[in-house]
């Protein structure tokens, strides 16, 4: 007999975008700042990393498996 999964998927996604600052930290809080206003967005597709585990029907989670 068939039972229902739920399948949780992943994605890490990466661009780059350049600023100026006096440091790292002022770079860091700029750039956090930029992303909350919609400055710095991130495009799809440009996935760095995915992982997906799937639920088993007693809600157990397996393992993440990187794919």
């Amino acid at each position: 007999m068939k039972r229902k999964f739920v399948v949780a998927i992943e994605e890490m996604v990466v661009q780059e975008f350049e600023l100026f600052a006096e440091n790292g930290e002022e770079a860091m809080e700029k750039a956090e700042k930029k992303y909350w206003l919609g400055e710095f967005v991130l495009e799809p597709g440009n996935v760095s990393f995915r992982q997906m585990a799937i639920m088993k029907p007693d809600n157990e989670f397996t393992e993440w498996v990187e794919f």
